[in-house]
C-alpha cells in the first residue's frame, strides 16, 4: 500500500544573497542598569486567611460571612502595609 502524499508544504529557507550562511552579531552588553523591581506590597493569601479567621472568631463565628471577613482582612492588612 503506497503512502498518500503529504498535504504539508515543505519550507525551503534561503541562505544569504551571497549564498553563504549568515552569522548574526552578538548584541552588546546592556549599557544601562535595569530598573529595580518594586516590592509587592499586597498582603499574602496566608496573612489574609489568618487575619480573616481571627476576625471571624472575634465576631462570634457567624455562618456565611467568609467573604466579608476576607475582604475586611485584606483591607486592614493593605492599610497597615
Amino acid at each position: 500500500m503506497a503512502k498518500s502524499p503529504s498535504t504539508r508544504k515543505r519550507v525551503i529557507r534561503a541562505s544569504s544573497p551571497t549564498g553563504e550562511n549568515e552569522i548574526l552579531p552578538i548584541p552588546a552588553a546592556r549599557r544601562n542598569e535595569p530598573k529595580p523591581v518594586e516590592e509587592d506590597r499586597r498582603p499574602s493569601s496566608e496573612a489574609i486567611t489568618l487575619h480573616a479567621y481571627y476576625l471571624w472568631l472575634g465576631r462570634g463565628r457567624p455562618m456565611g460571612t467568609d467573604w466579608d471577613d476576607w475582604l475586611e482582612a485584606e483591607r486592614q492588612l493593605a492599610a497597615s502595609a
